[in-house]
Parts: C-alpha cells; structure tokens; sequence
C-alpha cells in the first residue's frame, strides 16, 4: 500500500510474519492501553491486573506484538502523530496534545527519536514524497459522501502484519467463528484498520477483522475474540470494489483529495470497511464502503 514516507530510525522493532494475536490476557491489555489520548494505568497495574508480575508482561507482549508495553505505547502515540502530520493540515501543538505529550516540546524530542526528524522538517518531506492524486483518486473522491457513524458493538479479532494479508487474515477469522459454533450467515463483516502505511512498517500493521455484535457474542466467546465498538463519529464514506489493493486508492483519495477539497482534516478515529460481500470468500475481492473520520 506504498512506501514509507517516514522511515523509522533506531527501532528495535521485532519483526514477525503476519499473525494473530491470541493471548487472551494480552487481547485485554492491548485493548486497554490502545486507548491513546487518555494517561491509562501504568506497567505495574497493568500487570497486577492479570496476575503477571512487570516482567512476565513485558515477556509475553514482547512475544505477542514484538514489544514492551512502554515502547509498544510510545510506537502507537507518535504514529498516530506521523499520520496526522503527514495527512492533515493540524498544527504541531495540536497534534502533540491529541497524541497525548504534555507540550510541544517533549513532542518534538519522542518524534525526532523515533523518526530522525523534528516534526516540522518531517513533514515537508513526507508532503514531498508523497503520491500525486491519478484521474482514479478524483473519480473516489467525487464518489465520496459525509456519513454519521452511531457507536456498533462489534466482536473483534487482532492481527498484526502488512496490508497485502487482509484476505488471508479474514480466511482464519471465518475459520475460528466456525470452529467456536457461530453460523456465519447473513453475519455483517466489518474491518478495522488503524495504522498508516506511509509511517508504520508493514509488520507492525494492526487489522481487525470483526463482525457486528448485537448478539453481544463477545460476552461468551473467549480469545483470540473480544468485544469492541465501531465509534460514533462523522466519516467520509466510499464505496470500493475489487481487489484488496482498492482499498489504498480509496483511502487516498478521501485523505489527499476529498478532505481537501471541502476543507476537512483527518481524525484520529480508526478507519472503518463495512463489507457488503463476505470477505472470507477465497476470491480475496472485497466489495465494501470504506469510512475515515473527518472534522
């Protein structure tokens, strides 16, 4: 889904096949810690809560998600922030207050660690290798609607790896429900997807595959699944259909076309596909609307 328009410097990042993550107890943390605007409990609550000692988690989230729960949330934070550096117009200030940096300065020193750059350089040059808008972009884009999202309940799985395995990744979610007694029949599918490929290397990539979950499925069904929410919100909404692939172009052109064009800025909302096709079909042919939050 594109190169990196921020390389990450100094990381010592893990790398892993893509994969799902199926620890029960760590679902439940990540679930916790991935709420990133608010303080949230720390390492030692964290790990008191599930019975583990400080380093035990830290042991078993380093084998889940290839990190400690410290650098794991500083990772989350600023590309969060590189997102909307490189795809908004937010200012600097803002963007360290929304990713949860008490001042613009620790801002700048966590970002310049992470990606070599002071955020402000960073940007110019990610605007300066990024894409230019094809004739297909502004085609999306004169396709694409303002929507309102109320909250959904959803029941959630978490896999972790590049983009290009979203249909394999459906395949082994269909598979579970089946084998935990769940008729996937009429069932609405719905993706979520989190990071931003231009600043997130592939296998760090966070997708959930999720179904609607007005059953409250979660409630009985024990991991890989949790129980999640789809937020309420204001969303751009584009219809897709073909291959996975489709779904970069239509991303890029609600964030690089449409938002533009009617004076709009990216939130930092996960992005949303609400599937009209089963997406666990062996074709790998999605054939959804894709949502990204907007202010």
């Amino acid at each position: 889904m594109g190169p990196l328009l921020l390389p990450v410097t100094g990381s010592n990042d893990d790398y892993r096949k893509p994969q799902a993550v199926g620890d029960l107890e760590i679902i439940d943390i990540l679930a916790r810690m991935e709420a990133i605007n608010s303080s949230g409990p720390g390492l030692t609550d964290l790990a008191s809560s599930v019975g583990l000692s400080p380093f035990q988690l830290n042991r078993r989230l380093k084998r889940a998600v290839g990190d400690t729960l410290g650098n794991y949330q500083r990772r989350l934070r600023l590309g969060l922030a590189a997102a909307l550096l490189t795809r908004s117009d937010h200012n600097i200030l803002d963007i360290a207050l929304q990713t949860g940096y008490g001042s613009q300065a620790a801002f700048n020193h966590a970002f310049a660690r992470r990606y070599g750059l002071p955020p402000r350089k960073a940007r110019l040059i990610a605007r300066s290798k990024a894409p230019q808008p094809l004739l297909r972009h502004r085609a999306f884009a004169d396709t694409t609607k303002p929507h309102r999202h109320h909250a959904l309940p959803v029941l959630a799985m978490r896999f972790q790896g590049g983009y290009d395995h979203v249909p394999g990744y459906w395949r082994a979610f269909a598979t579970m429900l089946r084998r935990a007694g769940v008729d996937l029949a009429g069932r609405q599918a719905v993706g979520i997807f989190y990071d931003d490929p231009g600043v997130t290397p592939e296998h760090l990539i966070r997708y959930d595959c999720c179904l609607l979950d007005h059953e409250r499925l979660s409630e009985r069904l024990a991991g890989p699944f949790r129980g999640d929410v789809v937020r309420s919100g204001e969303y751009a909404s584009l219809d897709v259909a073909g291959p996975y692939s489709a779904v970069a172009d239509a991303v890029f052109a609600i964030c690089a076309v449409w938002m533009p064009m009617h004076r709009r800025r990216l939130t930092a909302s996960p992005a949303y596909e609400f599937h009209r096709q089963a997406p666990w079909n062996d074709d790998g042919i999605i054939d959804a609307s894709v949502f990204i939050g907007f202010e």
